[in-house]
């Protein structure tokens, strides 16, 4: 599976409590004195591109094999997460259970902690700012898509379509560009061309701040109970760089209940499903008409 807390989770968790700062400007450079242009260079025949199942075929065998993938669908994972810039440094565990449970606690000493979480068609969050909320449908569907062992032995798995867009460099390493295509949006990952490892990504995210762009770098591989992963996970989101390092990942069993809503979600839960009840009009009396002069 994907780990979804770099991505989706632990990213708009630490932009919720407006750590990340502005863009940086870069200082232009002085334009050079016109020169005659230099001749074409010769062009020479490249090699085709490999198919979007070619290359996600490689990925999945780089990272274990699609008999083991099928078979670890229970994720337990701790790490350290850091903001170098803000000499931030906590602890992150992620739970996840395939296809629709999740579990992410963040804790970074003097903000607090952050829990995230996902139990089938709920997402939720529960931060020192805001208090107990729910996921958007947009926001759920994305960190699903992102845990699911479905997405990870079918990487083009809940995206409109899939396109080989040409070989590149990221991050100074040979890659295959993918892009997949959702709606207006969608994601560009980079798969190394020698190993078919996943070298990083580019996402828009949905998060607490509105929608990020977030570029993440995957990298020091290891291997964890036969599956290769990235130990380092590197994301950069309004100019600000955030890592996840994994200390431990194993594969044992976890059962549903280890993803029950806590309390105070489970009553915003109830609050949503529950019709409001209109509020009845107070009850009026009519005061008598008053007589006319000279009547009796």
């Amino acid at each position: 599976m994907t780990t979804p807390s770099i991505r989706t989770l632990a990213v708009a968790t630490i932009a919720a409590f407006g750590l990340a700062g502005a863009l940086h400007a870069t200082a232009q450079a002085p334009a050079a004195p016109a020169v005659a242009p230099p001749p074409a260079a010769a062009t020479t025949p490249t090699d085709p591109l490999p198919s979007a199942n070619e290359i996600f075929a490689k990925a999945i065998a780089a990272s274990g094999g699609a008999d083991l993938i099928r078979q670890q669908t229970s994720r337990t994972q701790t790490g350290i997460i850091e903001m170098p810039a803000q000499k931030l440094k906590g602890t992150i565990v992620t739970k996840s259970l395939s296809p629709d449970f999740i579990f992410v606690e963040t804790e970074i000493p003097g903000f607090g902690k952050i829990i995230q979480g996902v139990n089938k068609d709920i997402g939720w969050s529960i931060d020192p700012m805001r208090g107990p909320s729910l996921m958007t449908a947009e926001e759920l569907a994305q960190v699903v898509r992102d845990a699911s062992v479905e997405s990870e032995l079918n990487p083009s798995f809940g995206f409109d379509s899939v396109t080989v867009v040409e070989k590149t460099k990221f991050k100074g390493t040979p890659c295959y560009k993918v892009r997949f295509a959702k709606g207006k949006g969608g994601s560009t990952k980079y798969y190394a061309v020698d190993t078919g490892l996943l070298a990083g990504s580019e996402d828009s995210v949905e998060s607490a701040m509105g929608t990020m762009d977030v570029v993440t770098v995957y990298k020091e591989f290891a291997t964890f109970s036969g599956r290769t992963v990235a130990k380092v996970q590197e994301a950069v989101a309004m100019g600000q760089v955030q890592r996840v390092t994994i200390d431990t990942l194993d594969f044992s069993p976890l059962t549903p209940d280890s993803f029950a809503l806590p309390a105070e979600i489970q009553a915003l839960v109830t609050t949503a499903k529950t019709p409001a009840t209109a509020t009845p009009a107070p009850a009026t009396t009519s005061s008598p008409t008053p007589a006319s002069p000279g009547t009796q």
